[in-house]
């Protein structure tokens, strides 16, 4: 009955459970999980996003465009990849030139899944995009509204260029006063000072009645009235891109619709004084990337043009 103490004892020892004993590699038992998720196996950045720790907004993994400078008529590729929580995104690039509030270009691509790559080829098309630089901005949106997260190394921004070839030779062209005519002093011309704005385009006087044609082989693309500024006016485009502007045209003189096609010469309406005009005149304007085609897109002084025509006749 004395031993009975030592004998509790020895069972309460016996009943301990024993420390586990770190794993040997070299026995093949599992070794301590690691605190770093496993990257230090190398594991790809997916795995780590099927674990269920994708970011809670959406990610532009990759984004590239190239070339890095944009011509006319030449393929543009961008690729990118997007990464997030939901299983699809709705994807679209923004084209903004330096300085511009607006977005110069949007390409809408609709919805796509995450955690791929992709890659969209675009080819802009003549006077789409005015000569500069540009930042092509990758947007994404997922189901829940949240829109592309940016990072110093995942900003989904890249810096590009815009190149636009200079126009070929306009060639031989007509005058488009058949008649006689003057080109007036300095009010007249390009820039001169406006009430609230500059004159954007050159005057010419002429008789009323006076019969204009179209400079060279055109389309018409806009035929409309203005009461308190071009009164009566009709737009039409060149092969080269440019859009050729006439205004305060004779009430009734027109003789053309939108989707006219003109040859050089071809008569299509006459000097007026529609619109908020002070005598009989042409207004007459010269936008090389389009009339207000964008934000960027700013006519030129029409005068050397004129002159060249003037000395064909």
């Amino acid at each position: 009955m004395r031993r009975l103490p030592f004998l509790a004892c020895a069972l309460t020892l016996l009943a301990a459970p024993a420390p586990a004993a770190a794993a040997d590699p070299g026995t093949g038992g599992a070794s301590a999980p690691s605190s770093s998720g496993g990257t230090s196996y190398g594991q790809p950045l997916q795995e780590v996003r099927r674990s269920g720790r994708s970011p809670s907004r959406p990610v532009a993994r990759e984004f590239s465009v190239a070339p890095g400078t944009l011509e006319a008529g030449r393929p543009t590729t961008f690729a990118f990849r997007v990464d997030g929580r939901g299983r699809t995104v709705r994807v679209r690039i923004e084209l903004r030139r330096a300085g511009g509030a607006a977005a110069a270009k949007r390409l809408r691509l609709g919805y796509r899944r995450t955690g791929r790559r992709y890659e969209y080829v675009w080819t802009p098309a003549p006077g789409e995009l005015a000569a500069g630089e540009y930042t092509a901005t990758l947007q994404a949106f997922d189901g829940a509204g949240h829109r592309l997260r940016r990072t110093a190394r995942a900003s989904g921004r890249e810096r590009i260029a815009v190149r636009v070839p200079p126009p070929p030779p306009a060639g031989p062209g007509v005058f488009p006063v058949q008649g006689a005519y003057s080109f007036g002093g300095a009010e007249a011309r390009f820039g001169a000072a406006r009430d609230g704005h500059v004159h954007q385009g050159q005057d010419i006087s002429a008789a009323e009645g006076t019969p204009l044609v179209a400079p060279r082989a055109a389309t018409v693309t806009w035929v409309a009235f203005q009461a308190n500024g071009a009164g009566h006016y009709v737009v039409m485009r060149v092969a080269d891109g440019s859009d050729y502007v006439f205004m305060h045209l004779r009430t009734d003189s027109t003789t053309v619709a939108e989707g006219a096609v003109l040859a050089a010469g071809e008569p299509f309406a006459q000097v007026g004084s529609t619109g908020a005009s002070s005598g009989p005149h042409l207004h007459f304007e010269i936008w090389p990337d389009g009339w207000y085609s964008s934000a960027e897109s700013k006519p030129i002084d029409p005068l050397p043009q004129l002159l060249a025509w003037a000395g064909t006749r």
